[in-house]
């Protein structure tokens, strides 16, 4: 199997994780304690469930369609694409754009050439390459993910186990 392939297989497997764990329960906009410390930046406003999804969102969105169109040596810009999530509710309509935007995002990662993977970008100061940033993603994916399992324990949810993936009949990676 193909790293890319790899890395595919296993962030298939943490996205539908995420959004299996989070279809049909409450508590969206849940935040724990109100402090400075839990502002994002100008394109979340406070760590809720809510807004984490939308960060996700957005961020893989944008990364995923930058990794493919910048130039070798290139710098990825910050996301700034959070006016297309507006009026979009918590919950399942959150959810299906989510399951759809990775969608249409995750085929752009399909098939790539050795050049596509090996070549070097810049993001937030730091250089990768592609694939190396691709793994990057998938850890600030879970970053999240486990902010959000806190965030339901803290309110009585109990979400499933870190890593009983959907997938159970091939290997993974």
């Amino acid at each position: 199997m193909s790293e890319p392939n790899r890395f595919l297989a296993l962030f298939d497997q943490v996205v539908d994780q995420t959004i299996a764990e989070l279809v049909d329960r409450a508590g969206y906009a849940a935040v724990p304690v109100d402090t400075p410390a839990l502002f994002l930046g100008t394109r979340v406003d406070k760590i809720a469930i809510g807004a984490l999804v939308r960060h996700l969102l957005l961020a893989e969105a944008h990364w995923f369609e930058q990794v493919r169109e910048v130039s070798p040596g290139g710098v990825i810009p910050f996301p700034s694409n959070a006016a297309v999530l507006e009026g979009i509710p918590d919950g399942a309509p959150l959810l299906e754009t989510y399951r759809r935007s990775y969608a249409e995002r995750r085929s752009q990662l399909e098939a790539p050439t050795e050049a596509d993977v090996t070549k070097e970008i810049v993001f937030a100061g730091r250089r990768y390459t592609v694939i190396g940033f691709l793994w990057t993603v998938l850890g600030h994916h879970s970053f999240h993910l486990g902010q959000i399992d806190l965030l339901m324990r803290q309110q009585g949810i109990e979400p499933p186990e870190y890593m009983e993936w959907p997938e159970d009949q091939r290997v993974l990676g």
